[in-house]
């Protein structure tokens, strides 16, 4: 009987412990940041050569993949 007693206990610990996890990720997630809106900014921001030169091209490769009507970014 202790034994069965034992084995549903840490059964019952390690559930609350899983989800009490899941749960905090959920809450403390951060949503991830519009492509269409950081791109430009991050090459515009580089320093330059190779790292400023990569993400320009990055940029434009997924200027591609965003839709038509997105707000454009602000460079300012």
């Amino acid at each position: 009987m202790k034994s069965r007693s034992k084995v549903l206990s840490g059964l019952i610990t390690t559930v609350s412990i899983v989800l009490l996890v899941y749960f905090l990720s959920e809450i403390t997630a951060v949503p991830a940041p519009d492509i269409c809106r950081q791109t430009i900014s991050a090459a515009a921001l580089a320093d330059t050569g190779s790292d400023q030169d990569t993400l320009v091209d990055n940029a434009l490769l997924q200027q591609s993949t965003c839709k038509e009507g997105a707000e454009a970014p602000d460079l300012r």
